[in-house]
């Protein structure tokens, strides 16, 4: 796991979400200190509900390479959704 983090990019609708751009920002961000500076951008095809033990995969572009990327939701409270990112070890074929 790269770590979790707090996101406040929750709508306060009355089912709640993370943008997927949202999410594109902070996996380059979670990425980007142990890449170094390597991530060229991160694609997310859709917004993550904002509950417990929901996931979706997102493409990270590392150097010249695409991996997946795991978004896992760990907890919600307080308009903010915590949440471990996890990149495969090997690029997509």
């Amino acid at each position: 796991m790269l770590g979790v983090l707090a996101l406040s990019g929750c709508a306060g609708t009355a089912e709640d979400t993370v943008t997927a751009e949202h999410l594109e920002v902070s996996i380059v961000e979670a990425l980007d200190p142990v890449e170094d500076g390597a991530v060229r951008g991160v694609d997310c095809q859709e917004d993550l509900r904002a509950r417990f033990a929901e996931m979706t995969r997102c493409t990270a572009r590392i150097g010249d390479e695409r991996y997946d990327v795991k978004v896992l939701i760990t907890s919600v409270e307080d308009g903010e959704a915590e949440f471990d990112i996890d990149r495969e070890p090997t690029p997509k074929p």
